[in-house]
């Protein structure tokens, strides 16, 4: 049986958490997710070809197995940020955190409710069953639940990571290394000895605040095993196409010619 348990207090408990980017329309890829045993999916706006209409048939996919759906957003628009919780989903990452950490602190207080936030309010939203439970339930789970995630993917906002972190209201960061090589002049070097080095400051920085955590992206079992040594608690697999790419090539260069 899936459990029922938010992601966050499912990591609280002490577990980590599973899932992969999702970049198709498809919902059958969040499907499989569930199916597979994954606990999210992070469907992506930021270089995903989707909509918010794709978000919402990911988001019905997932409540039928069981998993929840975060969406990686192309900015950090706060009436954005609350509509994509309005339709139901578990969490946000906000891209290229820090280098207008003003922004991102007004996102994230989108995502909570008076006094904890700012975020408008509607008892009529799909979040909150349309109106068919009590919204005060509702408001009470989401602003213990919602997860903010930051990806940190800019060399420059390394050296005042936490004060950013002490400004925005973070959850979790999770380095972003694709986008950390190139702002060091080392486009496509993920594993290059001067990422690395960011991205242990990026942890030891993040390790030392006790209300933030550590999320990452990981592109091989190994990588994410390692990860989750080094404390990491929701860690993301990939991205579907790659996946499934990855083993159709696999499957073909098994195949005799």
């Amino acid at each position: 049986m899936p459990d029922t348990k938010s992601l966050k207090a499912r990591m609280q408990d002490g577990h980590c958490v599973y899932g992969m980017f999702v970049f198709s329309p498809d919902a059958a890829h969040t499907e499989l997710a569930g199916l597979a045993g994954f606990d999210f999916v992070i469907v992506d706006l930021e270089h995903a070809p989707l909509e918010i209409g794709n978000v919402l048939d990911h988001i019905r996919a997932a409540r039928g197995v069981g998993v929840s759906v975060i969406v990686r957003v192309a900015d950090d628009a706060p009436a954005g940020v609350a509509r994509l919780l309005d339709a139901g989903v578990a969490g946000i990452v906000f891209p290229h955190v820090g280098l207008a950490a003003s922004q991102t602190s007004d996102a994230v207080s989108a995502m909570r409710y008076g006094p904890d936030g700012n975020r408008p309010a509607c008892t009529g939203v799909r979040a909150a069953d349309y109106g068919l439970r009590p919204f005060s339930d509702y408001v009470a789970e989401s602003n213990t639940d919602a997860l903010a995630i930051g990806l940190i993917e800019d060399a420059p906002v390394i050296d005042s990571l936490d004060s950013v972190l002490q400004s925005t209201g973070l959850d979790m960061v999770m380095p972003g290394p694709g986008d950390l090589a190139a702002s060091l002049g080392l486009p496509g070097e993920l594993t290059h000895s001067r990422v690395a080095a960011e991205i242990d400051r990026i942890v030891t920085t993040v390790q030392a605040r006790s209300n933030c955590g550590i999320a990452a992206y990981a592109n091989s079992v190994a990588e994410g095993a390692a990860w989750h040594k080094r404390g990491a608690r929701l860690i993301a697999y990939s991205i579907d196409y790659k996946i499934f790419g990855a083993a159709l090539r696999d499957i073909r260069q098994a195949m005799p010619d």
